[in-house]
């Protein structure tokens, strides 16, 4: 077959399809969604159709408005009368129309309208995997019953005898037994209670009421335990867990500053500057000459636009071990921003020398060679980032936009797609494949991306400038004037904006504000 799973959904659930389909795909399973799989130049329903025939599974991501829409119906209608599984993806607490619910069962029925939608991902591809596996014909042995037994042999475990129905079985004990055992019971409680009372009022008041709480019961050191929590916290892929462990390690033992450096770390991955900075501060009192602390706290400070600072920190970070690749590539991005590319250039190079594997070092550079016009080698540069690590979000985002500057949009829509499941709440994400929606007149599929990006960071200029974009070509003036305005009150892509505002207050006859913008445009540039 060509593929394993169809995704039947409406497109006002766009953003919750993609990101189902990217987590299937990153787990190896084969799926076919519209509007992508659609062959350019091809009959829509026929293409509809032809998927569902090739599909193992029909995945619905049932909501709402799935349950209102006439073409999930005729969808579902087509994948019954096929053969085709349907397995139900709840994502709104509602019940099937009587409609859907003639043909869809709950056999693989999977509520997911519980946040985050993540967690409810595993198990989604777990369950394909094993209607797969029965689809195949493999016989999976059960894991809670014993095999029944041969033919002729008798049962393992043979069930008890049960007393015939017309008796009853009455066990008398004599009352003064009972008392003795209730006044042991009694004693039995006083005495723990004793103990219960001695630990908590006057043991040992060295820790806290919380890290008692952290110390496992089995009589492990507090230090031990912080230790368990932060080898955890390592090894955690949630960062909102990474940080649930690594404070608890700190908890239990504020001591060791590496602590510090990892919850810092978590901080900074969740964009939560300020408490990563925090961390960073600390950790550097415990391990002043620590240079993974100052490259770490360099690139805090070059996210809250304090570059100078950073420049400072990457310095130190390189003073401290001159052989430290990635301090060379971080600082290299700050010389960037200060447009001193030779400088910056100078320091990808550098770092790349001293590891051949640091694949964002190739990203960097490859960003610098993109804004010098210099394709052919952005482009060599990011497929190296990506080949060094698969995982790493930002190559595919900026090869995807290099392949959005050149017009191939299939090209930059598959790199978004791949880098969307490396980061579900990743903004910039979203704002980039809307591009390319729009690039591609698909202005619906655009709005939603950026309807995501501005739910996910509230502040992102660029996601409400592209979208003023697309509310113009489909003609809703007033809200694109308000995404404008917003986009001018955050500071972005000035000169651009102003433009685009001044024409639409000169399509609507503002000819005054219009001429302020335009002129205000043109001074910018």
């Amino acid at each position: 077959m060509a593929h394993d799973v169809f995704v039947s959904y409406s497109v006002k659930d766009k953003t919750t399809a993609d990101a189902i389909c990217a987590a299937l795909e990153a787990n190896g399973i084969r799926v076919w969604i519209a509007p992508r799989d659609v062959m350019p130049g091809s009959d829509w329903g026929e293409s509809i159709i032809e998927a569902i025939e090739q599909s193992k599974v029909m995945l619905l991501v049932f909501s709402a408005n799935s349950n209102a829409s006439p073409q999930i119906k005729r969808e579902i209608e087509r994948s019954v009368n096929k053969g085709v599984t349907v397995v139900p993806f709840r994502i709104d607490d509602i019940l099937p129309s009587k409609t859907l619910e003639y043909f869809i069962s709950t056999q693989h029925w999977l509520d997911a309208f519980t946040p985050p939608l993540e967690k409810h991902l595993d198990s989604l591809v777990s369950i394909l995997h094993s209607i797969f596996t029965k689809q195949e014909g493999k016989v999976v042995a059960p894991r809670l019953k014993s095999p029944p037994p041969e033919e002729g042999e008798a049962p393992v475990h043979p069930a008890p005898p049960v007393a015939p129905p017309d008796k009853t079985i009455t066990l008398r004990v004599p009352k003064w037994k009972v008392l003795m055992v209730l006044f042991g019971v009694l004693i039995g409680a006083a005495l723990a209670g004793g103990v219960v009372w001695w630990l908590v009022y006057k043991g040992p008041t060295t820790q806290t009421t919380a890290a008692k709480k952290l110390v496992p019961p089995d009589g492990t050191s507090t230090e031990e335990a912080a230790r368990e929590y932060y080898q955890k916290g390592k090894t955690a892929q949630d960062v909102d867990e990474k940080i649930e462990l690594f404070t608890k390690a700190i908890e239990l033992n504020p001591k060791p500053g590496y602590y510090y450096i990892q919850r810092g770390r978590a901080y900074l991955n969740k964009q939560e500057y300020n408490k990563a900075l925090v961390d960073l501060d600390k950790a550097v009192e415990s391990i002043p000459n620590s240079f993974a602390v100052y490259n770490l706290r360099g690139l805090v400070y070059d996210r809250l636009d304090r570059q100078a600072q950073a420049m400072t920190e990457f310095n130190k970070a390189i003073s401290l071990n001159p052989a430290y690749a990635e301090a060379y590539s971080n600082r290299g991005f700050v010389f960037y921003e200060n447009k001193e590319y030779d400088k910056a250039l100078q320091d990808y190079d550098k770092a790349i020398a001293l590891d051949p594997k640091l694949a964002n070092a190739y990203n960097n550079r490859g960003f610098l060679y993109a804004a010098q016009g210099k394709v052919e080698q952005a482009l060599k540069d990011y497929n190296q980032a990506i080949s060094v690590d698969p995982k790493l979000r930002d190559a595919y985002i900026n090869r995807g936009n290099l392949y959005l500057r050149q017009k191939k949009y299939d090209a930059a829509l598959i790199d978004f797609n791949k880098a969307l499941p490396l980061g579900w709440r990743h903004a910039v994400t979203y704002n980039a494949r809307g591009k390319v929606f729009a690039a591609k007149g698909d202005f619906e599929w655009a709005r939603n991306d950026f309807n995501q990006a501005i739910s996910l960071n509230p502040n992102y200029g660029k996601a409400y400038k592209n979208r003023g974009m697309v509310y113009t070509e489909t003609g809703e003036d007033e809200k694109a004037l308000n995404d404008f305005t917003k986009a001018i009150f955050l500071n972005t892509d000035l000169a651009e904006t102003y433009e685009l505002r001044g024409k639409l207050y000169k399509k609507r006859g503002d000819d005054e504000r219009a001429r302020h913008d335009l002129d205000k445009a043109k001074a910018l540039k």
